[in-house]
Protein backbone atom coordinates (compact mmCIF):
# COMPACT_ATOMS: atom_id res chain seq x y z
CA UNK A 1 0.00 0.00 0.00
CA UNK A 2 2.76 2.45 0.94
CA UNK A 3 4.65 1.63 -2.25
CA UNK A 4 1.54 2.18 -4.38
CA UNK A 5 0.87 5.52 -2.68
CA UNK A 6 4.42 6.70 -3.26
CA UNK A 7 4.24 5.62 -6.91
CA UNK A 8 0.95 7.50 -7.30
CA UNK A 9 2.49 10.64 -5.80
CA UNK A 10 5.51 10.26 -8.06
CA UNK A 11 3.19 10.09 -11.06
CA UNK A 12 1.35 13.19 -9.94
CA UNK A 13 4.68 14.97 -9.57
CA UNK A 14 5.51 14.07 -13.14
CA UNK A 15 2.15 15.39 -14.36
CA UNK A 16 2.14 18.65 -12.42
CA UNK A 17 5.88 19.27 -12.42
CA UNK A 18 6.32 20.13 -8.77
CA UNK A 19 9.96 19.29 -8.25
CA UNK A 20 10.16 23.09 -7.85
CA UNK A 21 10.01 24.44 -4.31
CA UNK A 22 8.23 27.51 -2.98
CA UNK A 23 9.90 30.74 -1.93
CA UNK A 24 9.29 31.74 1.67
CA UNK A 25 7.88 35.06 2.81
CA UNK A 26 7.20 36.57 6.23
CA UNK A 27 4.95 39.63 6.33
CA UNK A 28 1.57 41.00 7.37
CA UNK A 29 -1.50 40.75 5.15
CA UNK A 30 -3.89 43.63 4.52
CA UNK A 31 -5.74 42.83 7.76
CA UNK A 32 -2.53 43.06 9.81
CA UNK A 33 -2.20 39.31 10.36
CA UNK A 34 1.34 37.93 10.21
CA UNK A 35 2.18 35.06 7.87
CA UNK A 36 5.27 32.91 7.50
CA UNK A 37 4.67 30.73 4.46
CA UNK A 38 6.99 27.87 5.40
CA UNK A 39 5.57 27.70 8.94
CA UNK A 40 2.07 27.42 7.49
CA UNK A 41 3.09 24.71 5.03
CA UNK A 42 4.94 22.82 7.79
CA UNK A 43 1.74 22.80 9.84
CA UNK A 44 -0.08 20.89 7.08
CA UNK A 45 -1.75 23.74 5.20
CA UNK A 46 -2.22 23.69 1.45
CA UNK A 47 -2.02 27.24 0.10
CA UNK A 48 -3.28 28.54 -3.22
CA UNK A 49 -1.82 31.94 -4.16
CA UNK A 50 -3.27 34.02 -6.99
CA UNK A 51 -1.36 37.11 -8.19
CA UNK A 52 -3.42 39.73 -10.02
CA UNK A 53 -2.84 43.24 -11.40
CA UNK A 54 -5.87 43.58 -10.60
CA UNK A 55 -7.81 43.83 -13.85
CA UNK A 56 -10.70 42.30 -15.71
CA UNK A 57 -8.46 39.79 -17.44
CA UNK A 58 -7.27 38.51 -14.03
CA UNK A 59 -10.73 37.63 -12.70
CA UNK A 60 -11.18 34.22 -14.31
CA UNK A 61 -7.87 32.71 -13.19
CA UNK A 62 -8.01 34.07 -9.66
CA UNK A 63 -11.64 33.03 -9.27
CA UNK A 64 -10.74 29.51 -10.43
CA UNK A 65 -8.30 29.26 -7.52
CA UNK A 66 -10.74 30.70 -5.02
CA UNK A 67 -13.60 28.44 -6.16
CA UNK A 68 -11.53 25.28 -5.88
CA UNK A 69 -10.33 26.20 -2.39
CA UNK A 70 -13.95 26.62 -1.31
CA UNK A 71 -14.73 23.20 -2.74
CA UNK A 72 -12.38 21.55 -0.24
CA UNK A 73 -13.78 23.22 2.87
CA UNK A 74 -16.26 20.44 3.65
CA UNK A 75 -13.83 17.55 3.19
CA UNK A 76 -10.74 19.32 4.60
CA UNK A 77 -11.96 22.21 6.78
CA UNK A 78 -9.32 24.83 7.53
CA UNK A 79 -6.62 22.99 5.57
CA UNK A 80 -6.78 24.61 2.13
CA UNK A 81 -6.31 28.40 2.05
CA UNK A 82 -6.66 31.03 -0.68
CA UNK A 83 -4.28 34.01 -0.74
CA UNK A 84 -4.75 36.91 -3.16
CA UNK A 85 -1.71 39.08 -3.92
CA UNK A 86 -1.07 42.19 -6.00
CA UNK A 87 1.52 41.42 -8.67
CA UNK A 88 3.95 44.26 -7.87
CA UNK A 89 2.44 45.58 -4.62
CA UNK A 90 1.41 48.92 -6.13
CA UNK A 91 -2.32 48.56 -5.43
CA UNK A 92 -3.64 49.75 -2.09
CA UNK A 93 -5.02 47.13 0.28
CA UNK A 94 -8.45 48.78 0.21
CA UNK A 95 -8.58 48.72 -3.61
CA UNK A 96 -7.36 45.13 -3.83
CA UNK A 97 -9.84 43.95 -1.19
CA UNK A 98 -12.66 45.80 -2.96
CA UNK A 99 -11.68 44.16 -6.25
CA UNK A 100 -11.77 40.72 -4.60
CA UNK A 101 -15.15 41.36 -3.00
CA UNK A 102 -16.64 42.70 -6.24
CA UNK A 103 -15.48 39.65 -8.18
CA UNK A 104 -16.73 36.91 -5.86
CA UNK A 105 -13.65 36.36 -3.70
CA UNK A 106 -14.80 38.00 -0.47
CA UNK A 107 -13.83 34.88 1.48
CA UNK A 108 -10.12 35.05 0.67
CA UNK A 109 -8.10 33.86 3.68
CA UNK A 110 -5.57 36.64 3.15
CA UNK A 111 -5.05 39.60 0.83
CA UNK A 112 -1.54 40.97 0.26
CA UNK A 113 -0.16 44.11 -1.31
CA UNK A 114 3.40 43.52 -0.15
CA UNK A 115 6.50 43.11 -2.31
CA UNK A 116 7.66 40.27 -0.03
CA UNK A 117 4.94 38.10 -1.57
CA UNK A 118 6.45 37.93 -5.04
CA UNK A 119 6.39 35.63 -8.04
CA UNK A 120 10.14 35.38 -8.63
CA UNK A 121 10.48 31.76 -7.35
CA UNK A 122 7.86 30.62 -9.86
CA UNK A 123 9.23 31.69 -13.23
CA UNK A 124 7.04 33.49 -15.76
CA UNK A 125 5.21 36.47 -14.29
CA UNK A 126 2.27 36.77 -16.73
CA UNK A 127 -1.05 37.76 -15.18
CA UNK A 128 -2.84 36.22 -13.50
CA UNK A 129 -0.61 33.59 -11.92
CA UNK A 130 -1.86 30.77 -9.68
CA UNK A 131 0.30 28.37 -7.66
CA UNK A 132 -0.64 25.54 -5.31
CA UNK A 133 1.84 24.91 -2.49
CA UNK A 134 1.98 22.18 0.14
CA UNK A 135 4.02 19.82 2.27
CA UNK A 136 6.90 20.19 4.70
CA UNK A 137 9.23 20.12 1.67
CA UNK A 138 7.39 23.25 0.43
CA UNK A 139 6.57 21.73 -2.95
CA UNK A 140 4.91 23.55 -5.86
CA UNK A 141 2.04 21.37 -7.08
CA UNK A 142 0.69 23.80 -9.67
CA UNK A 143 2.12 26.83 -11.46
CA UNK A 144 0.22 28.36 -14.34
CA UNK A 145 -0.43 31.75 -15.91
CA UNK A 146 -3.27 33.39 -17.80
CA UNK A 147 -5.41 31.19 -20.02
CA UNK A 148 -3.47 28.06 -19.00
CA UNK A 149 -5.12 28.22 -15.56
CA UNK A 150 -7.94 25.67 -15.21
CA UNK A 151 -10.22 24.72 -12.36
CA UNK A 152 -9.63 21.02 -12.99
CA UNK A 153 -5.87 21.51 -12.84
CA UNK A 154 -6.08 23.43 -9.57
CA UNK A 155 -8.46 20.86 -8.10
CA UNK A 156 -6.14 17.97 -8.98
CA UNK A 157 -3.13 19.84 -7.59
CA UNK A 158 -4.87 20.55 -4.28
CA UNK A 159 -5.86 16.89 -4.00
CA UNK A 160 -2.27 15.86 -4.71
CA UNK A 161 -0.96 18.25 -2.04
CA UNK A 162 -3.41 16.89 0.53
CA UNK A 163 -2.42 13.32 -0.41
CA UNK A 164 1.26 14.18 -0.03
CA UNK A 165 0.62 15.64 3.42
CA UNK A 166 -1.35 12.57 4.43
CA UNK A 167 1.38 10.25 3.17
CA UNK A 168 3.97 12.13 5.18
CA UNK A 169 1.84 11.99 8.32
CA UNK A 170 0.90 8.32 8.09
CA UNK A 171 4.32 7.05 7.11
CA UNK A 172 6.59 9.24 9.18
CA UNK A 173 4.88 11.33 11.84
CA UNK A 174 2.30 11.26 14.63
CA UNK A 175 1.57 14.96 14.06
CA UNK A 176 -1.63 15.46 12.11
CA UNK A 177 -1.34 19.24 12.37
CA UNK A 178 0.63 21.86 14.30
CA UNK A 179 -0.32 25.52 14.62
CA UNK A 180 1.00 28.33 16.81
CA UNK A 181 -0.67 31.54 17.88
CA UNK A 182 -0.21 34.40 18.41
CA UNK A 183 2.89 34.94 16.32
CA UNK A 184 4.62 37.38 16.79
CA UNK A 185 4.06 37.43 20.54
CA UNK A 186 5.43 39.39 23.50
CA UNK A 187 4.70 37.12 26.47
CA UNK A 188 3.35 33.70 25.49
CA UNK A 189 2.23 31.62 22.53
CA UNK A 190 0.11 28.49 22.32
CA UNK A 191 0.86 25.39 20.28
CA UNK A 192 -2.18 23.52 18.99
CA UNK A 193 -1.16 19.94 18.24
CA UNK A 194 -3.32 17.24 16.74
CA UNK A 195 -1.88 13.74 17.19
CA UNK A 196 -2.70 10.65 15.19
CA UNK A 197 -2.17 8.58 18.35
CA UNK A 198 -0.96 9.04 21.93
CA UNK A 199 2.76 9.64 21.86
CA UNK A 200 5.74 11.07 23.72
CA UNK A 201 6.25 14.64 22.55
CA UNK A 202 9.26 16.86 23.17
CA UNK A 203 8.89 20.58 22.57
CA UNK A 204 11.74 23.06 22.91
CA UNK A 205 12.63 26.60 21.93
CA UNK A 206 15.72 26.93 19.74
CA UNK A 207 17.71 29.95 18.61
CA UNK A 208 18.60 30.59 14.97
CA UNK A 209 21.65 28.33 15.29
CA UNK A 210 19.44 25.42 16.33
CA UNK A 211 20.62 25.53 19.95
CA UNK A 212 18.09 24.79 22.70
CA UNK A 213 17.31 27.84 24.83
CA UNK A 214 14.30 26.42 26.72
CA UNK A 215 12.49 23.11 27.13
CA UNK A 216 8.71 23.45 27.04
CA UNK A 217 7.49 19.86 27.28
CA UNK A 218 8.77 16.29 27.35
CA UNK A 219 5.88 14.01 28.18
CA UNK A 220 3.14 11.82 26.76
CA UNK A 221 0.18 13.53 25.06
CA UNK A 222 -3.12 11.84 24.16
CA UNK A 223 -4.50 11.21 20.70
CA UNK A 224 -6.37 14.12 19.15
CA UNK A 225 -6.26 17.82 19.95
CA UNK A 226 -3.77 19.18 22.51
CA UNK A 227 -2.67 22.69 23.46
CA UNK A 228 0.65 23.64 25.03
CA UNK A 229 1.44 27.13 26.33
CA UNK A 230 4.93 28.52 25.71
CA UNK A 231 6.20 31.12 28.19
CA UNK A 232 8.25 33.77 26.37
CA UNK A 233 8.87 36.18 29.24
CA UNK A 234 12.52 35.13 29.65
CA UNK A 235 13.36 35.43 25.95
CA UNK A 236 14.88 38.51 24.34
CA UNK A 237 13.35 40.05 21.24
CA UNK A 238 14.21 38.09 18.12
CA UNK A 239 13.50 35.08 15.94
CA UNK A 240 13.30 31.56 17.40
CA UNK A 241 12.17 28.13 16.31
CA UNK A 242 9.78 25.87 18.19
CA UNK A 243 10.88 22.28 17.68
CA UNK A 244 8.24 19.55 18.13
CA UNK A 245 9.46 15.95 18.08
CA UNK A 246 7.65 12.63 18.42
CA UNK A 247 10.93 10.71 18.66
CA UNK A 248 11.07 10.02 14.94
CA UNK A 249 10.10 13.24 13.19
CA UNK A 250 10.90 16.80 14.25
CA UNK A 251 8.90 19.74 12.94
CA UNK A 252 9.96 23.37 13.40
CA UNK A 253 7.79 26.46 13.51
CA UNK A 254 9.24 29.96 13.30
CA UNK A 255 8.38 32.25 16.24
CA UNK A 256 9.04 35.96 16.57
CA UNK A 257 9.29 37.52 20.03
CA UNK A 258 8.48 41.21 19.77
CA UNK A 259 7.86 43.62 22.62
Amino acid sequence: MKKNLLLTLASLMAVFGFSQTAGNFTCNDCSGNNHDLFTELNSGKVIVIAWVMPCGACISGALAGYTQVQGFQSSNPGTVLFYLADDVANTSCSSLTSWANTNGMSGANAVFSNSTVNMSPYGTAGMPKVVVLGGSNHAVFYNQNGSAITQSGIQSAIAAAIAANTAGINVKSNFSSIEMYPNPSNSSSTLALKLVKATQVKIEVQNQLGQKVAEVLNSNLPQGDNTVKIDLTELANGTYFISCSDGEVSKKLKLIVLR
